[in-house]
């Protein structure tokens, strides 16, 4: 079983490539690439999608 701090590094490593991913969406070029992602996977939650796309 992992250790507190384990787990704790994890976490910040996991919220640390999120707003990694979001800052690159800043990028016109990006978001139009997230867009087109969107529009292919409807009927999928936005959830999902996000795992999709990254």
């Amino acid at each position: 079983m992992p250790s507190k701090a384990d787990v704790k590094a994890w976490k910040a490593q996991l919220v640390a490539q999120a707003e990694q991913q979001i800052l690159k969406l800043t990028d016109s070029g990006q978001f139009k690439k997230y867009l087109n992602t969107l529009a292919k996977f409807h009927h999928y939650s936005a959830r999902n999608i996000d795992l999709i796309y990254a």
